[in-house]
């Protein structure tokens, strides 16, 4: 799938690159960015790490308490609850 606009990554949208990747952040499933696929590597890459910080933040049901509705949802989405 290609998209009209340039990479969202620092300095592509200068560069103009072509091929883009659609990406899906896990917390904000609604949005759709558009990277080459070298900012798309490194997007899902932290994309991936701040959501397995998040569970295992949230691991504890003490903790859990005080999420708001939509981040539950999304812990019990990813933590399979």
């Amino acid at each position: 799938m290609e998209f009209e606009e340039g990479c969202e990554g620092i300095a592509c949208k200068v560069r103009g690159a072509h091929k883009l990747l659609p990406f899906k952040p896990w917390d904000k499933p609604e949005e759709v960015h558009s990277y080459c696929e070298d900012h798309y590597k490194q997007a899902k890459s932290y994309d991936e790490k701040e959501k397995e910080t998040f569970l295992n933040y949230y691991e504890d049901p003490r903790k859990r308490e005080w999420l708001p509705d939509k981040s539950l949802e999304l812990y019990n989405r990813y933590a399979k609850k």
